[in-house]
Parts: structure tokens; C-alpha cells; sequence
């Protein structure tokens, strides 16, 4: 018995030190990893992909995105605790971890555990993708500290912050894997390559707002200028130009717009113009001086809340939650945004570089034009010098080009400078010149909208006291429509009627010739339209116009040789254009169906038959005399 016993209680202390053995095994691989040292490199995949087929891979990668987009919460989680013990000899016991279903996928989508089959590890990529787009929450995750988790915690408070850090640490992941994958393929670039970089600017337009959105920004912005393929090229602005369109606090659009000023200043060689382009999308409206008042404003608010910490804790949360915009940190962050855009289109128009300044020029300027009234008086003086060196030499810029400079000044004497007392003889008298470069199809297709806002800006925003000089531009139009598109011709004509109407000591120029006493010769080819004598001649191109084949360049031209009113809204040059441009596009031409009556249709009620009867002849042609 004694025996007996003394056996019973070894086997019982045995199974007593294998249980508690078991449950320290299971305590510590149940702790919880760090969310940024953690790798998924050191993880052994359950079974080895590489010896299974690829059907059997594609039914996998679709069966495991079906399971995590049905349940997240047990997609993300972090399988340390599911163990299986397995003896070996005696005592010695081997755990096994099994991975959660995110880092199957994560395997499936790296190369060199897959048995390298980069057809798989697209279509793992596209799967995380649609995945974090689809889970990532629409908040930036702050992981909680030590004491936080040491205290007293609700059941789901602790899943939600265990979710939160397998989110975290996952997309982290899935951020270097979509780094190394580009930059090992971007010679090429490869299938799986381009599906990397794309998959990065697609994060980036759905979490900009998410965490490491400063890796996101520099992965794509990097790539924004890339040489070798216009495709990713196109699709990393178009994210950097989504994000500047729909970020409403403005602290990513200021973060993304130094990461582009940055690269256009230490980029050595050809830049693309898109780069340069995005700057356009960004919707400041921010004058420099309000934002000075919020920075101020704002150095107010920090030492008031020095003296009261826990109000301002408060104050954070109650913003957090409520997601309204903070005025005074999108003040601040606009204001830093224009700085840093306005320093770099100043850089490119400085650049002592010719190539560079033929290709960025018109962009720069055309970002300058949109941009010019939130700048300050300083900065304005030191624009008008730059516009005025390019001005000198506008006739061997492009068109797109001069346009901008003559806008750009435009604009910056209506805004900031028109407290200036600036002639703009020296603006309006290059824009003539410019006028006869639009009357071919290569050039007025691009450039028409361009002009009708130089021209609006030069003689109907403002006033001009020169009535040759206004004759002269309008004799120029003129010109310029007899020979341009029609879709160039009608909103020139209707912008010619505004002017018209505007400056009634022109009607001149709609009399004819021989009722208008003058001396001289008209000469349109001079620099200075003064010079032209535009009073010498008439608009007779109006009477050609008339019988145009397009219908709406016959009703703008018989509407000016009339001097009718411009019904507006509707026949604005501005509306115009858009609606010609389509109908150009479309090969439509409007024409109006004429029906005339036949006569020898019925003209009463009832209908009658009539009857052409021949007419007799004397002679016929059997009566006609034979020739012998």
C-alpha cells in the first residue's frame, strides 16, 4: 500500500510540474509584444507555402481576407496565446506559435516566403490593402503607457486597446513591406513593384489622417519626380494632390507641401511640371497679416494655458471629440503652407537655369497668379521686379507663360498693390503682342481661357482712360476671332462686346470707313498699341464673320456690329467657352431646321390633288425634218 502511494503521489507531482510548466509557457507567450519592435521576419510560417500550388495560395488569400473582413477583432489578434504542447521524450515540452491570419497574409505577400512567386505576393498586396482601407479607423491611435494599463480596465476597454495595437503594429508592417518591395523592384519597375508604390498612394489619400502619415508622405513625395515611369510619376502627385484638396485642419497639406518644396530645391536635373502643378490644388485663403493675428492670438492661448493645465487637457479632449477645425491652427498652418510656396515658385523664377526655367516657368507663374492677393506689400514689390525682367523678354517665352506673368501682375496690382501708384502701360502693353499668338488652333486651345481673364482683368476689373489703346484691342480681337477656332471666336467676341459697352467712345470703330475722317495708315504689327492707329480703319471683319458656318460665331458677330446687350449670365465669355470647348469636342455645329411649303401642297382643309400637265409644243420631234 505503501508502495502504491508513494507511486500515486509521484505521478500526481509530475502532472502538477507538466500544468505548472504549461501555464508558464502560456503566460509568457501570451504577453504582449512592443508595436514598433516587433518583427514579422522572426515568425515561422504553420506550414510551408512554398511547397503548396497556386490555386491553393489564391483560394488561401481569398479564404483568409473573407475571415478578417467578417471579424477584424479576431483577424488582428495576436495568436501568442494559442499554444500546442507536444512532449518530446519526457518531461521537455516544445510550443508552437500559430500566426494570427494579418501575418499569413503578410507572408503570403513576401516573395521570398511564398516560394517566390511574385504573382502571389500582388495579389496578398491588394488584399491588405483593401483590408487597412477598409479597418484603419478615421483616428490617429495613441498607444496607452504603463500606468495607464495598470490600472483597473473593463473587459472591452482592454480588447479595443489589444485591437488597436495589432492594427498598429500590422499596417506598420505592411508600410515596410511596401517600401522594401519598391525599392527592390523599381528598376523597371516590376508587376509587384508597381502594385507597392500605387498601394502607397492609395493609403495615403484614405489615411493621410492615420498614424505614420510622415512615412507615407516621404515614400510618395519621393516619387513624384520619378524618371523612369510617368504612370507612378502621375498617380503620387494625384495623391499629394487629393490630400491637398480634403485635408481640412491643414497640418498634413503644410507637412506634404515642405516635403514638395524640399524636393523641387535639392532635386538636381529635369523636374517635372506636375510637381510644380499640385501647389495649385491647395485651397488657401489666408491672408499673411490674419495669420500673423493667429499666431499671436495663438502665443496668448499657450500662456493661459500654462497657468491652468488641467483646463487645457480638457479643452483638447472636448476638440478631439467634437472634430471641429481649430481656426486659429489652420490660420497658423495656411500661413506656413503659402511661405513655403511662394519661396519656391520665387526660387524658380530666379533659377539661372534655362531648361528648368522654360519647363517650371508657366506653372510657377500660373500658381502665382491664384496666390498673389495673400501675399503682403513687401513681397508684391519684390514680384512686380521679377514679372517686369520677364516681361522684357516675353515675346520668346511660351505663350502659357506670358499669359501668367501678365496675369500675375494683374493680379498682384488688384490685390496687395493697388494701393500702388504703378501705370500699368507696362502690363497691358505686352498683352497686346500676345493677342495675335492665339489665332492658331495649337495655341488657342490652352490659352483662350487664359487670355479672357489678362483681358477681363486689364479692362474690366479696372478702368482704362486710353481710348486708342482700348480701340486698338478691340480691332486686335477682332482680328484675332476671323482666324481662330470657334471655339476661341465666341468668347472673344462676347468679352469684345463687354468692352464695348463699357467704353462707349469706341463705337467708332463699327463705322464705316468712308464716314470716319482720319489721317494716317492703321499698323497692327507695332509693340505699342498707341502706336497702331486703330480710329484710321473699321471692324469690318464683323461683316465676314456673319457668314461664318458655325451659328454662334453669325449671332456674337451680328450682336457687336449691333451693339446689343449681353444677356448674362448666360452668354458671359466665361460660360462660353466651357460650352464650345464640348461642342467642339463633340463635332456639334447648332443649326436651325428650315421647312418650306411645297406648292403643291394642299392649303385648305381638304387636300386636293393637282396635276402638272405638259405643255404643247407645235413642233415635236417626229415632226422635225429629215436630213438627207
Amino acid at each position: 500500500d505503501k508502495t502504491t502511494n508513494n507511486r500515486t503521489t509521484m505521478k500526481s507531482q509530475q502532472r502538477e510540474n507538466k500544468r505548472s510548466k504549461k501555464r508558464r509557457v502560456q503566460k509568457e507567450a501570451s504577453a504582449e509584444p512592443s508595436a514598433v519592435e516587433s518583427s514579422p521576419d522572426d515568425v515561422p510560417p504553420p506550414t510551408k507555402l512554398a511547397s503548396l500550388s497556386s490555386e491553393q495560395k489564391c483560394e488561401m488569400i481569398a479564404e483568409l481576407s473573407e475571415t478578417i473582413l467578417e471579424d477584424p477583432t479576431k483577424g488582428f489578434k495576436k495568436e501568442r496565446d494559442v499554444v500546442a504542447t507536444v512532449e518530446v521524450g519526457g518531461d521537455t515540452t516544445t510550443t508552437v506559435r500559430v500566426p494570427s491570419k494579418v501575418e499569413r497574409l503578410l507572408d503570403l505577400s513576401r516573395p521570398h516566403k511564398n516560394g517566390e512567386d511574385e504573382y502571389i505576393a500582388t495579389l496578398g498586396v491588394m488584399s491588405l490593402l483593401a483590408i487597412f482601407k477598409d479597418v484603419l479607423p478615421s483616428y490617429r491611435i495613441r498607444l496607452p503607457t504603463d500606468a495607464e494599463r495598470a490600472g483597473n480596465l473593463s473587459k472591452e476597454t482592454k480588447q479595443l486597446w489589444d485591437f488597436e495595437r495589432a492594427v498598429l503594429t500590422y499596417y506598420q508592417h505592411f508600410l515596410q513591406l511596401l517600401e522594401k518591395q519598391w525599392e527592390r523592384g523599381q528598376n523597371g519597375p516590376s508587376r509587384l513593384a508597381m502594385t507597392c508604390i500605387l498601394s502607397l498612394c492609395e493609403l495615403l489619400k484614405t489615411s493621410y489622417h492615420f498614424n505614420f502619415r510622415s512615412n507615407l508622405l516621404t515614400m510618395v513625395v519621393r516619387q513624384m519626380n520619378n524618371r523612369s515611369c510617368e504612370k507612378v510619376s502621375d498617380a503620387c502627385c494625384q495623391a499629394v494632390e487629393h490630400v491637398f484638396q480634403k485635408d481640412a485642419q491643414g497640418e498634413v497639406s503644410m507637412e506634404a507641401a515642405r516635403l514638395v518644396a524640399k524636393l523641387i530645391k535639392d532635386y538636381k536635373g529635369v523636374l517635372r511640371s506636375n510637381v510644380v502643378r499640385t501647389f495649385i490644388r491647395l485651397p488657401l485663403r489666408v491672408h499673411v497679416d490674419e495669420a500673423q493675428a493667429a499666431k499671436l492670438a495663438s502665443q496668448a492661448n499657450k500662456k493661459k494655458r500654462k497657468r491652468d493645465k488641467e483646463l487645457a487637457e480638457i479643452e483638447d479632449e472636448l476638440k478631439e471629440g467634437s472634430g471641429s477645425v481649430d481656426k486659429i491652427v489652420l490660420a497658423r498652418c495656411q500661413s506656413e503652407t503659402l511661405q513655403s510656396v511662394i519661396l519656391t515658385y520665387f526660387r524658380i523664377l530666379k533659377s539661372p537655369d534655362s531648361k528648368t526655367k522654360k519647363d517650371l516657368l508657366p506653372v510657377a507663374l500660373e500658381g502665382l497668379a491664384k496666390f498673389v492677393h495673400l501675399i503682403n506689400m513687401d513681397t508684391v514689390v519684390d514680384l512686380l521686379d521679377v514679372l517686369k525682367q520677364l516681361l522684357a523678354d516675353i515675346d520668346n517665352m511660351p505663350l502659357e507663360a506670358s499669359l501668367n506673368c501678365a496675369l500675375t501682375a494683374f493680379q498682384a496690382l488688384q490685390g496687395p498693390g493697388r494701393e500702388m501708384q504703378i501705370d500699368q502701360k507696362e502690363y497691358i502693353t505686352p498683352l497686346y503682342r500676345q493677342l495675335a499668338r492665339l489665332g492658331t488652333e495649337e495655341n488657342s486651345r490652352p490659352n483662350t481661357e487664359r487670355m479672357i481673364k489678362c483681358l477681363t482683368s486689364a479692362f474690366i476689373k479696372r478702368r482704362e482712360y486710353s481710348t486708342v489703346r482700348i480701340a486698338a484691342f478691340i480691332k486686335q480681337i477682332f482680328t484675332v476671332a476671323l482666324h481662330a477656332p470657334p471655339y476661341t471666336s465666341v468668347p472673344l467676341m462676347a468679352l469684345a462686346r463687354q468692352i464695348l459697352q463699357r467704353y462707349p467712345s469706341v463705337h467708332q470703330t463699327l463705322d464705316s470707313e468712308s464716314d470716319v475722317i482720319t489721317s494716317g495708315q492703321y499698323t497692327p504689327d507695332v509693340a505699342d498699341p498707341e502706336h497702331s492707329n486703330p480710329f484710321s480703319t473699321s471692324a469690318w471683319e464683323l461683316a465676314t464673320l456673319k457668314f461664318h458656318v458655325n451659328p454662334a460665331v453669325q449671332k456674337q458677330a451680328v450682336a457687336a456690329s449691333t451693339l446689343k446687350l449681353l444677356q448674362m449670365p448666360g452668354e458671359s465669355p466665361q460660360r462660353l467657352w466651357p460650352d464650345m470647348i464640348r461642342d467642339a469636342d463633340e463635332v456639334y455645329i447648332e443649326f436651325r431646321q428650315t421647312q418650306k411649303r411645297h406648292p403643291l401642297s394642299a392649303k385648305g382643309k381638304r387636300q386636293q390633288y393637282r396635276f402638272v400637265r405638259p405643255r404643247k409644243t407645235k413642233i415635236t420631234l417626229l415632226d422635225m425634218p429629215k436630213e438627207d
